[in-house]
């Protein structure tokens, strides 16, 4: 039997460590695996937003099965729920939306009745209640806001007003003197209030004794509140006559509530605060971290490639920072060291000679990439800077998105430092990608395909890494005491 070559090794180490990925995922996915045994329940909501597939079903606390798909039906979502067949429900048990904590993800409670039949496969489950419509309350809160800014607006027109002012200063010094004419009274008086309340006891311990003797008086006593109903009437018709100038623009209050133009910008205003506001909100920001380690075969060329396989047993770290602006289109931000550098090009002049020679140089400088990406079903595909040079790339999506490939193209121009040979020739690198755990990945592929397939020699990589999203961090806040 002939004896395996590296390129062999190397290639059936990387077709292993897909296969384990692969493995690893089926057996740790979230929610009802494809080994368990399940039944189906339909469920309708007002809103399936915060809502995924794979998101939890629980029963006092317990996780009995997840979110197996998500459809429309008319002006409302449609969800189809797996349930382990350990756990039969009766046929009037009701289910509803919940959060965990605070700002946490979504997930379905399910409340078990007490009928003696159980729900089948297929069956409707009632929903409880669907969870408050944020929006509502957000509308709710700008018109009270309107009203307080334009009750404010008033207020501070008048309280800039030197005559208004004057006015409000004079009536607190009146009032002051007032007060303190009041004291003196009272204190010089004393015996006098005295007496007068003792006065006023003993009248009204005589009232009492002839209450009978007075009921003829009780009619005019009506009369005297009648008039004074009369004159509440009046009063109440000059303030609607008030009102009613002020409504129709009259003097200086009724023309500042009814301008036009200030209304219109304060209206203005408050529609591009809320525009930006909905635009930062919208964002859905993922920081991650990646660290590779790379190894593969030497080149045959030693003559270009004298100091060996340019990436072999090296390591490199990346960090990421990706903003959702909508859930199929997104910004890439990363940094990282690779192994290679950053490498540069400068023109030297030679002033005895008149000639311009080329210096090549390569420093360890950190990379950066700034990709736009736009995602079509199960395929992506991104552009823009790739660690410091042009690149395009696309990635496949299966299994949920817990699987991964991933083609990368870029490094069009200077190639493997200081294979100077090598410019033109891009940096193609393919990848699979699994995420076995929650906000965990590994990954494995190859580097450098095309370099390598032209001077004779194979670069690989292995990687671990993470992830955490906005869903993450308010989890995390939802978690967070609230009781200071």
């Amino acid at each position: 039997m002939s004896k395996w070559t590296t390129e062999f090794k190397v290639g059936l180490f990387v077709l292993v460590a897909i296969v384990l990925v692969v493995f690893g995922w089926a057996w740790s996915v979230d929610g009802v695996r494809p080994d368990e045994t399940s039944y189906r329940l339909l469920m309708e909501v007002a809103s399936s937003d915060g809502l995924w597939e794979g998101s939890q079903v629980r029963l006092a606390g317990v996780e009995i099965g997840a979110v197996d798909a998500i459809s429309i039906e008319g002006d409302h979502a449609e969800l189809t729920l797996k349930i382990r067949t350990a756990y039969q429900l009766p046929g009037d048990s009701d289910a509803e939306l919940k959060a965990s904590g605070l700002l946490g993800d979504l997930f379905v409670r399910v409340y078990p009745g007490t009928s003696d039949t159980m729900l089948k496969d297929m069956d409707r489950i009632k929903t409880r209640s669907n969870p408050g419509d944020i929006d509502k309350i957000t509308r709710n809160l700008e018109k009270i806001s309107d009203d307080i800014s334009a009750v404010t607006g008033v207020l501070k027109k008048m309280a800039e007003n030197d005559a208004n002012r004057q006015h409000v200063e004079s009536t607190l010094a009146n009032a002051d003197q007032l007060t303190e004419l009041l004291r003196e009274i009272a204190a010089g008086n004393k015996a006098d209030i005295t007496a007068i309340v003792q006065s006023v006891r003993r009248l009204s311990e005589a009232l009492e004794g002839h209450v009978d003797t007075i009921g003829g008086n009780v009619n005019e006593e009506v009369d005297k509140l009648q008039d004074l109903t009369d004159q509440l009437n009046a009063a109440a018709s000059d303030m609607t006559s008030i009102t009613g100038k002020i409504d129709r623009g009259e003097g200086t209050i009724g023309a500042l509530v009814n301008d036009d133009q200030t209304i219109d910008a304060l209206n203005d205003t408050i529609h591009d605060v809320k525009r930006a506001v909905k635009s930062f909100t919208g964002i859905r920001p993922e920081v991650y971290y990646t660290g590779r380690f790379y190894f593969g075969t030497e080149p045959k060329d030693t003559q270009i490639f004298y100091y060996g396989n340019p990436l072999a047993f090296s390591g490199a770290n990346n960090i990421g920072l990706r903003l959702r602006t909508h859930e199929d289109f997104w910004y890439d931000f990363e940094i990282n060291d690779y192994p290679q550098g950053v490498i540069s090009q400068k023109e030297v002049l030679h002033e005895n000679t008149g000639l311009v020679t080329s210096k090549w140089t390569r420093d360890q400088k950190y990379r950066f990439t700034f990709q736009m990406e736009k995602r079509w079903g199960p395929v992506s595909v991104r552009l823009g800077i790739k660690e410091g040079g042009g690149g395009v790339g696309a990635t496949f999506y299966a299994l949920k998105d817990r699987l991964q490939t991933n083609i990368d193209v870029f490094d069009f121009f200077f190639g493997s430092y200081p294979a100077i040979e090598s410019r033109g020739i891009p940096n193609v690198r393919v990848g699979v990608r699994g995420e076995p755990w929650k906000n965990m990945y590994v990954e494995g592929g190859a580097e450098q395909i095309i370099l390598g397939a032209k001077y004779g020699f194979f670069t690989g990589y292995v990687g671990l890494g993470f992830r955490f999203t906005d869903d993450d961090i308010k989890w995390l806040l939802g978690s967070l005491p609230l009781n200071f």
